[in-house]
């Protein structure tokens, strides 16, 4: 992993949306500042009302690599992506959520990695805090991860405006697959985000997550959705897709594997991350209240 970049003339910028994260984004850009590989670090603040911009502007001292622009109102995540990505100065463009838990430098390198040595087009960090929610055990989650790795130039040719919101990520996804593209989902066990009711109340947060929900079915359609689940590669089953790809009279057969495997993986890690929570706490019985409080604490604000 040390010597990841070595592709000749590979420039790479790191960009991170954000959008009232004063709570999150520190954690954030103190793996990022730190990770030598990234020549560029782009936050697009996107109007934030809160002291966002103050903490960004704090890391700043601590890199010059760090560049803050700034929105004035609320555009939307695709309107920051896209206003990062067009002043980046890099050929190789990674997106960061801001509000990211656990992230590593080890998970930076294996989102780049595959992209970087031209095994893949585009990969996606497969979260674990994504699987642990009620819709953990569909499996779908992992395609519409913030946190990819992809060449600039192929961002180019993608038409979504400013007012796309969230279905940037499935647009681009449909983008790649009817390009013949290959895109590879990576799942990372340590690797959490602060869930949209936990930003705002619980009611609030899951209205929001289904009417993005909603416009993601409308995007895709069903027909998309099914090219989604046969085409984007998870990483721990690339023998399969390989397979897919490749052997074009046994589709069918490979097909329905697939949807088989994605199915069984996405229950079995619903129901272990669910309950290995659980396990840890009754192994602590003989810690201090406190700290058991704080564990069982922290455990739910990650759900």
């Amino acid at each position: 992993m040390s010597n990841l970049k070595y592709e000749e003339n590979t420039v790479i910028t790191c960009i991170v949306p954000a959008y009232n994260e004063e709570k999150n984004i520190a954690r954030v850009l103190e793996i990022i500042i730190q990770y030598s590989k990234f020549d560029e670090i782009i936050i697009v603040d996107d109007g934030s009302k809160d002291g966002t911009v103050n903490i960004i502007k704090r890391f700043q001292k601590q890199s010059k690599k760090l560049i803050l622009l700034k929105n004035e109102i609320n555009l939307g995540k695709t309107a920051g992506v896209k206003k990062g990505i067009k002043q980046a100065l890099g050929n190789l463009i990674v997106l960061l959520d801001a509000d990211l838990i656990n992230l590593t430098k080890e998970n930076i390198d294996s989102l780049i990695l595959p992209v970087m040595y031209r095994e893949v087009s585009q990969t996606i960090l497969d979260r674990a805090g994504d699987r642990v929610p009620l819709w953990g055990w569909t499996n779908c989650a992992r395609f519409f991860g913030g946190e990819r790795c992809f060449w600039k130039k192929d961002f180019a040719d993608i038409k979504i405006p400013d007012s796309g919101g969230y279905l940037l990520e499935i647009t681009t996804n449909l983008h790649y697959i009817y390009r013949a593209q290959i895109i590879r989902t990576i799942f990372c066990e340590n690797l959490y985000t602060v869930h949209q009711y936990n930003k705002v109340s619980k009611l609030q947060g899951t209205w929001n997550y289904l009417k993005m929900s909603y416009k993601i079915l409308r995007k895709s359609s069903i027909l998309g959705f099914i090219k989604q689940i046969l085409w984007i590669e998870e990483d721990r089953f690339s023998i399969i897709y390989s397979a897919y790809r490749r052997l074009y009279y046994l589709r069918p057969v490979i097909g329905i594997i697939i949807v088989i495997t994605n199915l069984l993986d996405g229950i079995w890690l619903f129901a272990w991350l669910n309950v290995k929570p659980v396990l840890l706490l009754l192994e602590s019985w003989s810690m201090k209240p406190k700290y058991y409080i704080k564990a069982i604490k922290e455990w739910w604000l990650t759900r």
